[in-house]
């Protein structure tokens, strides 16, 4: 029987949760042209309600196209992976049948080549531009081609960009090129969403940054306990397997309705239930958090290898004392954490590495649960 609870991957069909009044949100302001960006932190779900939210917007006839830019790592690379997505987003299959979607890139000075996978689903490469400057004016031409195809066929169009930061590590003037092509379509939404909640948010709300203002944050908080317990007792009842009550507030009370941490903890508590024929008890909840903290084990490990001393000692006061007055005097003394700049060039690579999360108006604190047991098992025992 196959365990009813998913992570490590985007939740979507039965193994979504809740989310509902966000993915409403997200339609009625896309429809309404409005640009949005998802802000929240690491594993809370982002691309999931992106993706559901596609699935509102296609049956109210709006054109979704959406592109994960993971692999943009350079700029003929983000040229293919925007020119893919624009494809299967704005072409029917119709079109694509007839091959006709060719048109949809007739205002590019290159010519694309269209190849199917494995699964039948089409890909984009065009023929490589040697020169920068012919780099930068076909993402250009590329980002109004959605405006142009909206007018044509009089339809809304939803563009999706996931993995968002890619674009603004790639290079420091294509936020200022995107917002230009922007900031006069009429007829095409944005949803900017990824990985680097740290990096998101100054692109999108730092007053000297091209896209300041330019999407409304949309933020995504732990899933509340009342719609996580229902779906943790639906989801183990649906296997003909039983949890306890209490056994359903232990997990939310170890994860805090964190989404993604809630289905681990419960993936490996069905395991446990599942394997030995038993009902889940706070026990068996207690023993299944032991047992991620060990399958996490070398990621955590390399994870605290990668950073330097202070780092590390500023993460293990985070994580015994979360909240303000990290410069405070008695703080950096109690935690033998150094100087006052040491504490700010430790906490601000921290933060760019989503490591850690908060500001200076509500405090910092580490949001892994896991990594907080993993530290109080590994680190502070010894």
């Amino acid at each position: 029987m196959p365990n009813p609870f998913r992570y490590g991957q985007v939740a979507t069909g039965e193994f979504f949760t809740d989310r509902a009044a966000e993915t409403e949100r997200l339609v009625a302001e896309a429809i309404a042209g409005q640009n949005t960006v998802i802000i929240s932190p690491r594993r809370y779900g982002k691309t999931s309600v992106a993706l559901h939210a596609r699935e509102r917007l296609q049956h109210k006839k709006v054109l979704v196209a959406y592109a994960d830019l993971f692999r943009a790592t350079s700029k003929p690379r983000l040229i293919d992976e925007l020119g893919t997505a624009l494809y299967r987003g704005l072409a029917s299959p119709l079109d694509r049948a007839r091959l006709a979607a060719v048109d949809l890139f007739r205002v590019l000075p290159l010519q694309p080549k269209i190849s199917l996978g494995k699964d039948g689903t089409p890909s984009v490469e065009f023929s490589p531009l040697a020169l920068a400057q012919d780099q930068d004016r076909a993402i250009e031409h590329l980002l109004m081609i959605p405006e142009q195809f909206a007018q044509e066929r009089k339809r809304r169009v939803v563009i999706m960009l996931d993995e968002f930061q890619e674009i603004v590590t790639l290079d420091a003037a294509l936020p200022a090129v995107l917002r230009s092509v922007i900031q006069t379509q009429k007829q095409v939404s944005y949803v900017f969403l990824g990985s680097r909640r740290h990096l998101l948010t100054q692109v999108f709300t730092a007053r000297n940054e091209p896209l300041y203002r330019s999407a409304r944050p949309l933020p995504l908080g732990p899933i509340p306990a009342a719609d996580f317990r229902r779906y943790i007792r639906s989801r183990f009842e649906s296997t003909d397997v039983l949890i306890e009550d209490q056994a359903i507030d232990r997990v939310l009370e170890i994860t805090g309705g964190h989404p993604h941490d809630t289905q681990e903890l419960c993936h490996f508590a069905w395991d446990a239930a599942s394997g030995a024929g038993v009902v889940a008890t706070t026990e068996l909840v207690d023993r299944a958090l032991r047992q991620v903290v060990e399958a996490e084990d070398a990621r955590y490990t390399t994870l605290w290898d990668s950073m330097t001393r202070p780092q590390r000692s500023l993460l293990l006061a985070l994580s015994r004392e979360p909240g303000k007055g990290q410069y405070s005097e008695s703080f950096r003394q109690r935690h033998q954490l150094g100087s006052v700049g040491t504490v700010q060039k430790s906490l601000r690579a921290l933060l760019e590495r989503d490591v850690v999360e908060g500001s200076s108006v509500h405090g910092y604190r580490v949001p892994d649960v896991f990594l907080r047991e993993w530290i109080e098992v590994n680190i502070d025992a010894l």
